[in-house]
């Protein structure tokens, strides 16, 4: 061993203590006159401090949460760093979409980590859907799944500040919902309340507001409807309550219906108060042809 060997086999030593402390290792250069054995030990070593400050860089550039820099290519001491750097991008992408409102987002490649980060969007699940019944349940009824009073409100001051008319408002009462429950039971009620809604859901347009705002009270708004619109309206639900009368004679339902049509914002109140009036009117008529029919000899 001659004394260029002992000169870069010590510069070596040194490289390789700098970087066991985490430090850069500058390029080692062997001197003229290295022996031909020691050679392409060398050779191969020069390669190996390339590799190992890429290592070093690109390690800290992934500490530092710096996903963008790519690492030269040819080096497979580099791989796992790859891989983990391909990982992080495609959670970095993942918690976009979480963050955009996307919750079936899974992970299955970090370990632990997988674990804490699927057991974080089940809670967010679990929290949206909660949140999601809250306001379910603030706007609907609980009992036929309609809108409830508070909804057909917020809708009314919507169309306060709207200029889409003529609008109309039709109420609706289940005919003898006391007698029923006094006779039959709540659960018959409450069973003759569900098939009523049905029967007016289905009567009305799906881009319609039907509510429930009472016990055996129903409101419907009819958007871009007049008055000629809403009787047919009434006519589709009244050929509706018979179909389904007629399929169930056990538990038959009977609806008294009014309408009234507002022109502008101004008349809203007005044509609540007309439908209301109208409906009542409805019912005095079922209720007198009932008696007609009960006095008819027999």
């Amino acid at each position: 061993m001659n004394e260029a060997d002992l000169r870069y086999l010590t510069a070596a030593a040194g490289r390789i203590d700098t970087l066991l402390a985490a430090r850069a290792a500058t390029p080692l250069q062997p001197d003229e006159g290295l022996s031909p054995e020691l050679l392409p030990f060398s050779e191969r070593f020069a390669r190996l401090l390339e590799a190992l400050d890429a290592l070093r860089r690109f390690s800290i550039a992934l500490a530092n949460g710096n996903l963008a820099q790519d690492p030269p290519p040819g080096i497979h001491l580099l791989d796992p760093l790859k891989h983990l750097q391909s990982n992080l991008r495609h959670l970095t992408w993942q918690t976009q979409q979480v963050a955009a409102g996307d919750l079936d987002q899974q992970v299955d490649f970090l370990g632990e980590f997988s674990s804490a980060f699927n057991q974080m969007i089940a809670a967010l699940r679990e929290k949206r859907a909660a949140e999601e019944k809250v306001r379910y349940l603030g706007t609907h009824d609980a009992l036929t799944g309609l809108y409830n009073r508070t909804y057909f409100n917020e809708q009314i001051d919507q169309l306060r500040e709207a200029r889409d008319y003529p609008v109309s408002l039709m109420i609706a009462d289940l005919d003898g919902l006391k007698t029923v429950n006094d006779t039959r039971g709540h659960l018959v009620g409450d069973l003759l309340i569900k098939r009523a809604a049905q029967v007016l859901q289905h009567g009305v347009r799906p881009a319609d507001v039907v509510a429930r705002i009472g016990g055996d009270e129903f409101v419907i708004i009819l958007y871009s409807t007049d008055q000629a619109a809403a009787q047919a309206a009434i006519t589709q639900i009244r050929a509706m309550m018979d179909a389904y009368n007629q399929r169930d004679r056990e538990f038959p339902i009977s609806l008294s219906l009014g309408a009234s049509t507002a022109m502008t914002h101004h008349a809203l109140e007005e044509a609540l108060r007309r439908a209301d009036e109208a409906m009542y009117r409805d019912k005095l008529q079922r209720k007198a042809q009932i008696r007609q029919v009960d006095l008819r000899p027999r």
